[in-house]
């Protein structure tokens, strides 16, 4: 039975019928596919991951490398930079299955609003009136 895909982005594809994602997708790897029937799926959420002290650690070093000669204020702008995003936060969508089955994909910080707009069309689907 084919089903109309009703929500396609980065995070996964959600249809009338079930739900397909990206389970453990992170910064640096791709994840594994996974088709799951929308009524198995329990619940959904979205969170931000941030390290605040990692980040304020990344962004002091990185300053302070600034003061350095030519290579070393490149690595420092790089440092700063890789502060900054541990501090703007990655988003996480987390789908839990009737099974126990708890998966997350992680975005990079600027996917915040596509990982919302998976996340409101997922409750969209399980939460809606036949």
């Amino acid at each position: 039975m084919e089903t109309a895909g009703v929500f396609t982005n980065e995070f996964g594809e959600v249809t009338s019928k079930q739900v397909t994602y990206y389970r453990n997708k992170g910064w640096f790897r791709g994840g594994s596919r996974e088709d799951v029937p929308i009524r198995h799926v329990t619940s959904v959420r979205l969170e931000t991951s941030r390290k605040i002290v990692v980040a304020v650690l990344l962004i002091l070093v990185g300053l302070l490398m600034l003061a350095g000669p030519g290579v070393v204020k490149l690595v420092g702008i790089l440092t700063a930079a890789l502060g900054v995003l541990a501090l703007w936060g990655s988003p996480s969508v987390a789908v839990n299955t009737a099974g126990g089955d708890l998966s997350v994909s992680k975005g990079f910080p600027w996917q915040k609003d596509a990982a919302d707009a998976f996340v409101r069309a997922l409750r969209a689907q399980l939460f809606k009136e036949d």
